[in-house]
């Protein structure tokens, strides 16, 4: 069984979004953009659709 994904709150949602806008290199970015859409509620499958990204990769 999969482990589950928590999310720490050292930023918030809107501040992950806004250094996901910012983000200098397309790594950092898909980086704040996975952990974005888990901290909003999105669910791994929907972030996997969205990013392209694995299951193990996120």
């Amino acid at each position: 069984m999969p482990k589950r994904i928590t999310i720490a709150p050292h930023l918030s949602p809107e501040e992950l979004q806004a250094r996901f806008r910012q983000a200098k290199t397309t790594t950092q970015a898909h980086h704040y953009q996975i952990i974005w859409l888990l901290a909003i509620g999105k669910t791994t499958a929907e972030v996997m659709a969205v990013t392209g990204y694995s299951r193990g990769w996120i």
